[in-house]
């Protein structure tokens, strides 16, 4: 009988003293066993180190590093990571039990596929009990063409498998922003196959510090995202280049980014500007019943 593979839970964390104990717990309590949890301690100076060593469980691994960023530090784990699989969680979110059971059990039955991930609820620091989830579409196969139109795949409800990355690469250690776009086109650009699993697997936290800061966000993701867009041109051949609409795409982050800029020069018209983006983004989201 096949043993149940392993399955590597990388978790960077950065001054997360707050949720770091709830979120690794809510890994330990996965009902697949077969799991190693790699927390990347990325320079924190609060009481994250003292947190997580508290927890005493031989499943968890503890590594300290210099302050890089959150794609060096997921970079870290992957790559002392021992699980043919591999699964990413942020400091303060949180897995759902059968999450990683699930996950894995489509895989095997699925070995075409490469990235599967889920659907994901959302709840807010000020209203914890209360779940929403966000309409995004989703899409099953090879969604190169799609990836460049919508950012589809939080890397929440991800689980892939870790030959892609040993074969073409991990995420930017120095992007801090589309490091996970830039990952997931990628790996669709050299056909691996993303599978959606319909099927609630984590929640994710929207903190109101989150929210204050989408201005920043909004200035610094299109910035990247346009020189994102360049890279995956560089990809392509002239005549592939064609059949995707970067003149498009590139206006449309454009516009996004000049409101970014508005957003983010903190007068009172940057203010009502907030208010609207964030107003618009609470509205979007549906509660669920």
């Amino acid at each position: 009988m096949k043993k149940d593979p392993l399955v590597s839970i990388i978790i960077p964390a950065y001054n997360a003293e707050k949720y770091i104990k709830t979120t690794i717990n809510s890994a330990l309590k996965q009902t697949y066993q077969n799991i190693e949890i790699i927390v990347i301690d990325d320079g924190s100076t609060d009481k994250t180190k003292n947190i997580i060593q508290s927890i005493q469980d031989p499943r968890i691994i503890y590594i300290h590093q210099e302050n890089q960023g959150q794609s060096a530090a997921r970079n870290a784990g992957i790559k002392i990571a021992k699980g043919e699989y591999i699964a990413l969680l942020d400091s303060d979110d949180l897995f759902l039990p059968q999450k990683i059971e699930k996950q894995v059990n489509f895989l095997e039955i699925h070995p075409d596929c490469g990235v599967c991930y889920c659907k994901i609820y959302n709840f807010f620091d000020d209203r914890p009990d209360k779940l929403f989830y966000n309409p995004v579409p989703n899409y099953s196969g090879f969604i190169f063409d799609k990836l460049l139109k919508h950012s589809v795949v939080n890397p929440l409800t991800a689980v892939l498998r870790k030959e892609h990355l040993e074969r073409y690469g991990g995420f930017k250690d120095d992007w801090r922003r589309c490091d996970e776009q830039y990952l997931w086109l990628k790996l669709a650009f050299n056909k691996v196959k993303f599978c959606y699993l319909d099927e609630v697997s984590a929640y994710y936290r929207v903190s109101k510090n989150s929210l204050s800061n989408q201005s920043v966000y909004l200035k610094e993701n299109y910035e990247k995202f346009l020189g994102l867009l360049d890279m995956v041109e560089s990809w392509l051949g002239t005549d592939e280049r064609k059949k995707y609409p970067f003149d498009e795409l590139k206006k449309s982050a454009a516009k996004k980014l000049f409101i970014g800029k508005l957003m983010a020069k903190g007068n009172i018209l940057s203010k009502a500007l907030l208010f609207l983006y964030n107003l618009r983004l609470r509205l979007k989201l549906k509660k669920v019943s």
